[in-house]
């Protein structure tokens, strides 16, 4: 075979291993980006369960200080004998109880 037809047929394998090479990277990028997508999704995913903790966190947070407000209120309300103060937040105790325990019987205090 003449010399110039081998440089030929050497060109043409050469290019064909670069044909097979840029196909294999186009997959891998393929793949990457695919992955790539599926991590957004779960940070995405993780970032809202996050937000959606920290306002629960600070649901509870406010409602033990509401707690804490209404237990020192109530023990200084018997401290001075305040017994209609007591009833009123007897019925405040009763309604944050029934909140949480999902009761949103003819009180309404299902919040």
């Amino acid at each position: 075979m003449d010399p110039e037809k081998q440089d030929v047929i050497k060109f043409i394998l050469y290019l064909m291993l670069l044909e097979v090479e840029m196909r294999k990277k186009r997959e891998k990028t393929e793949e990457m980006e695919k992955q790539l997508r599926a991590d957004r999704a779960a940070l995405e995913a993780m970032e809202n369960k996050r937000l959606m903790l920290m306002s629960e966190r600070d649901d509870k947070i406010a409602e033990k200080k509401t707690v804490d407000k209404l237990v020192a209120d109530f023990l200084r309300a018997d401290a001075n004998g305040d017994f209609e103060a007591q009833k009123a937040m007897e019925n405040q105790i009763v309604a944050l109880i029934s909140r949480d325990a999902g009761d949103t019987g003819p009180s309404g205090g299902g919040g």
